[in-house]
């Protein structure tokens, strides 16, 4: 290599080692602000109160109890049973509304 390859090299070397110089604006955050559109206000929840889904499951729940009840008498703990297997079909259902139920509270 000659002493004008080592000059260029080492001058390389250097420009590659020396960090960018990064500056922002001090205005820059205002100027984003005002160029951004304006944000839509938020709508207002039309039912102050429980969602359609949430009144819907509860009323399902109770529709469960109200058949786990009547099917009860009739349920003889065996899988040949059909009052039995009705009965922990709507066990299994009444558990997936509960845990559900549970999660949407826990939502709001």
């Amino acid at each position: 290599m000659t002493t004008d390859e080592k000059e260029f090299e080492a001058a390389i070397t250097r420009a590659l080692e020396q960090p960018p110089s990064a500056a922002v604006p001090m205005d820059f955050a205002a100027r984003v602000k005002a160029a951004l559109p304006a944000q839509p206000k938020a709508r207002a929840r039309r039912f102050a109160g429980r969602s359609v889904g949430q009144t819907a499951a509860t009323i399902a729940a109770v529709g469960l109890v109200a058949a786990l009840c009547l099917l009860a008498p009739h349920a003889r703990p065996s899988f040949e049973s059909v009052a039995f297997d009705m009965e922990m079909v709507l066990l299994v259902e009444l558990a997936g509304v509960a845990a559900w139920l549970g999660t949407a509270r826990g939502r709001e």
